[in-house]
């Protein structure tokens, strides 16, 4: 599959109906802007009869050819499982109406059908909003019309959040038709209430990820019998908290083989976007941004950049960069805005003279295991976990009770936490999820941290296990209950991770020997401590471990500096700086960064090193020493900085 284009994306949204007369010029700005994806929205939102279907397809197409005519690619916005019917009180047809029987049901009974006028700001009044199950028939009708798509000039697919809605029926889905897969596949009846000590319903809920998983292999699949070369981006919005689990629809559970991702990392505010986010809604931001590169394996991935002014804008595609997301600029809260046409210029102008810096791998010094199902079993979906704060002066904050605070959540704290004090140790990272999970994958770092890893499968223990034995280090944190649930949520009479290394709870940081490698238990929560208090002991006993391994990073930048590391070639090294130091509640002040920095260079000796940022004309070189193995220049980071260190 040729990636190129995806690898390279610089998007935005086109809001527009057929026999839209300003859709030339409006695509012209957007080529003078260099965008190189346009993200259609037309009326595919709506039930539509076959004809109105049919006008679309045709419009789309014709935007599509206007797109590739001015050297820019063309996807499709179209919600997968959410219909909409405008004026549905009044009207004999909505999908809701005509297809019940297609409709999510909640554990409790209700269906995911609902009237617009204040639920959620994307439905407008007596606008009928109807959640549709994947495994009815509205499957092949929905592919059906994928297929028709495919058939036009379209490269691709944007599909929106094929998620199992909460908005009204809780813990969808329990129709008949979900009822009768779950028990084909697992030989159990389906649960009909929530009970987190039921086996049973830990199975379904682990289920439910692989019924969204299949039903986006199966959209693909289906479009690429048309076109080999079509398709699927899908937007999806859970990220690595709580919503993942209430509402199925999460990119970690699974590989996701040729299926592309688009992030949408809500900001703390659909009004004010990350403006008046604290600090710490600001690194959970971040954290999201390199959980999503880590869910998409080997592909590359998307992220939504919302902002509200330039400024603020400029900061969160800064750590979406840095995060290696590919950016879709918006201004807050739609897909079709910008922040400004001149700021899009710039920092997609920049994107564009700087796009090799998506070919590189990797050379961040550690790993952290995602596990969804370790959240799923511990969190048990008690608090939503998006960010930490609450803000009762704005309506549109994110959320108003504490209970949903990421910190108070036993695994996400765990995982973010540990994330967190690695960013304030400079030590740069890669997630890796479960569905990745391998002695190869793991293999190109020294160390590799496990936060509150509860759920794991045999093959996932085996791999921590290969890896030890080969020379790796691993840290194993809040880790009483290391591997004590497996994949689907089954109970072991034992923690399977710790018997597999053969060590109980002992002193915290204690370090046992396997193999060539060796494991560093932490039985306390010591992440969710961290993302609570920026307790410096966590950080101090990270340092100790990572010091070892002699590539880590040496600098006194502020602790909200994030760094990332990208090996071009064998003679290249690219390192990203993102800046969100001093961002806090109480207004938006950003503030720049001077510091020096002291980067390995994987034993090779560097020859020259040149600075750019977003703005600049042309890359500057700066003057720099060899010590100890590493590259060592000051800089002055404002949103991003890109260095690159050429080394022989």
């Amino acid at each position: 599959m040729e990636l190129r284009w995806i690898s390279d994306a610089r998007a935005a949204g086109l809001e527009t109906y057929v026999d839209d007369p300003d859709v030339d010029a409006r695509l012209d700005v957007l080529a003078a802007a260099h965008v190189s994806v346009v993200v259609i929205d037309s009326d595919l939102s709506f039930y539509l009869t076959e004809r109105r279907f049919e006008e679309h397809a045709v419009f789309i197409d014709a935007v599509a050819k206007k797109c590739h005519q001015r050297g820019m690619k063309a996807v499709a916005y179209y919600p997968m499982l959410e219909v909409l019917t405008e004026k549905a009180p009044k009207r004999r047809h909505t999908m809701g109406k005509d297809h019940p029987d297609w409709v999510q049901r909640g554990v409790d009974g209700k269906a995911n059908v609902f009237v617009g006028g204040g639920r959620v700001f994307w439905v407008p009044k007596r606008t009928e909003s109807a959640w549709l199950c994947p495994t009815t028939a509205y499957r092949d009708y929905f592919i059906n019309r994928v297929k028709r798509l495919a058939q036009t000039a379209l490269d691709g697919l944007w599909g929106d959040v094929p998620l199992l809605s909460d908005i009204v029926g809780v813990w969808p889905c329990t129709n008949a038709t979900c009822a009768a897969k779950f028990l084909a596949e697992t030989g159990l009846a389906q649960p009909t209430s929530v009970d987190w000590n039921n086996p049973v319903f830990r199975r379904w809920v682990a289920w439910r990820h692989g019924v969204i998983h299949e039903f986006e292999q199966a959209v693909l699949s289906g479009a690429r019998t048309v076109r080999p070369d079509f398709l699927l981006i899908v937007e999806t919005g859970t990220m690595d908290h709580s919503n993942a689990t209430s509402q199925g629809h999460d990119g970690a559970s699974r590989d996701d083989g040729d299926v592309l991702r688009a992030w949408e990392v809500d900001c703390a505010s659909d009004a004010t976007g990350m403006r008046q986010a604290p600090a710490d809604d600001w690194i959970s931001m971040a954290i999201m941004m390199r959980h999503g590169r880590g869910c998409a394996g080997k592909n590359p991935s998307w992220a939504i950049t919302y902002g509200k002014q330039t400024d603020d804008a400029e900061r969160v595609m800064a750590i979406a960069i840095a995060g290696g997301q590919r950016p879709y600029e918006s201004q807050i809260p739609l897909l079709s805005r910008t922040v400004g046409d001149a700021w899009r210029r710039k920092m997609y102008g920049w994107l564009k003279e700087n796009s090799d810096i998506w070919a590189g791998d990797s050379a961040n010094p550690v790993a952290v295991i995602f596990s969804s199902v370790s959240r799923d079993f511990v969190d048990r979906n008690a608090g939503t976990g998006l960010y930490t704060s609450t803000n009762p002066a704005d309506e549109d904050w994110w959320a108003t009770r504490r209970k949903d605070s990421a910190k108070t959540l036993p695994y996400l704290g765990e995982y973010r936490g540990i994330c967190k004090a690695l960013i304030h140790a400079h030590a740069p990272y890669d997630v890796v999820t479960t569905p990745h999970l391998s002695p190869e994958r793991l293999a190109p770092y020294p160390v590799v941290a496990a936060p509150r890893p509860a759920a794991l499968s045999d093959g996932e223990i085996a791999s921590l296990k290969s890896y030890v034995k080969a020379g790796g280090t691993l840290l194993v944190t809040g880790a009483t209950d290391a591997g004590v649930f497996d994949e689907n949520g089954a109970l072991r009479s034992q923690p399977a991770l710790l018997q597999a290394f053969g060590i109980s709870a002992g002193a915290n940081w204690a370090r046992t020997s396997h193999g060539h490698g060796a494991v560093v238990l932490v039985t306390e929560q010591v992440g969710q401590k961290y993302y609570q208090t920026d307790d410096a002991a966590v950080t101090t006993a990270l340092a100790e471990i990572l010091k070892a391994n002699g590539r880590t990073i040496v600098t006194n930048a502020p602790p909200a500096v994030v760094i990332d590391l990208r090996q071009r070639t064998e003679h290249r090294l690219d390192v990203l700086f993102a800046n969100i130091d001093g961002l806090d509640t109480g207004g938006f002040n950003a503030q720049s960064a001077s510091f020096t920095v002291a980067i390995p260079c994987g034993g090779k000796t560097p020859r020259r090193v040149t600075i750019t940022q977003p703005g600049d004309s042309a890359p500057a070189e700066i003057p720099f020493t060899h010590e100890d193995g590493r590259a060592v220049f000051e800089i002055t980071v404002a949103a991003l900085l890109l260095v690159r260190i050429a080394v022989t």
